[in-house]
Parts: structure tokens; C-alpha cells; sequence
């Protein structure tokens, strides 16, 4: 017996693949920039690199095709458009947005001038870059709580 695929089901692998395209990259950012920092400071101009194309080749398409995929399933399902689940995931992808293209973005070409600068003048990362390191690591903290946040209530529909 074949099964049967709807248009609905297919929006819906869409929109959780574009989830993990979007956002698992994410998760291992801070593992790659804590390993370059601690271990090897000269491969962190390169590791910030393909941070950044992530984020433009991945991130940021993952979330446009996330909204849009979204925005399908809210239209053919038959679902609220009130619902908090829904609320929370449109509020969590506009911050997302927003974080990604106003904080990370800029945070990161930033970081990468200043290691790069700090590296061409010796073997060691300033403390400069270790604090804007840092801003960026906490700011990601809580962007991975929204992600996780945003889940939970788009699995659980509460």
C-alpha cells in the first residue's frame, strides 16, 4: 500500500528542516570558538569565517524558508492563528532575525578585525577580543534559549 503525502506534510518536513539547517550550526559555535581560542589562537580568524558564511548561507535562509514554510502550514492548517505556540514561534523568529543581522553580524566581522589585528602583531588574542568574545557567547546563550523555547512550544502546543 503506497501512502499517501499532502502538501500540508511536506510544509511540515520543510519547516523542520529548515529548523535544523537554521539553528543546528548554531549549537556548535561556541564549542569551534572556545577550542580555536584555548588551543590554537591563529585558527581563529578561520573559524569565525565559516561562522559568518553559516550565517549568511545557512542561518539566514534556514529562517526565511522556517517563516515561510510556517506561515503555509498556520494557512492550510486549521489552527489559530492566536495560539501561544504560534505567538511564540513568530516572536522567536522576528528576534532571530534581529539578533542575527543587528548583533551577530556585525559582532563577528568585528571579532574577526581584531584577531586578525592581534595576530599579525603577535601569538595572542587581546583583551579586547576576549571580551567581545565573550558578549557574543552570552547573547548566544540566549539565543539558543529562544530556539529552545520556541521548540518546546511549537512541539507541545500549549
Amino acid at each position: 500500500m503506497l501512502a499517501t503525502i499532502t502538501g500540508y506534510q511536506i510544509g511540515k518536513f520543510v519547516h523542520v528542516l529548515a529548523v535544523v539547517v537554521a539553528f543546528g550550526p548554531t549549537l556548535a559555535y561556541p564549542i569551534f570558538a572556545a577550542v580555536a581560542q584555548g588551543t590554537a589562537p591563529r585558527s581563529v580568524p578561520a573559524v569565525l569565517r565559516g561562522i559568518i558564511r553559516a550565517d549568511r548561507f545557512l542561518v539566514t535562509p534556514g529562517m526565511i524558508v522556517l517563516l515561510g514554510a510556517g506561515i503555509y502550514l498556520l494557512s492550510e492548517g486549521n489552527w489559530p492563528s492566536n495560539a501561544s505556540w504560534v505567538e511564540v514561534g513568530f516572536a522567536a523568529i522576528v528576534v532571530l532575525f534581529a539578533m542575527v543581522h543587528a548583533f551577530f553580524g556585525p559582532r563577528s566581522r568585528r571579532a574577526l578585525e581584531i584577531a586578525e589585528r592581534d595576530l599579525a602583531a603577535g601569538d595572542e588574542l587581546s583583551p579586547e577580543f576576549e571580551a567581545l568574545s565573550r558578549q557574543i557567547a552570552r547573547v548566544g546563550q540566549l539565543a539558543t534559549l529562544i530556539v529552545v523555547v520556541a521548540i518546546f512550544f511549537m512541539v507541545v502546543k500549549p
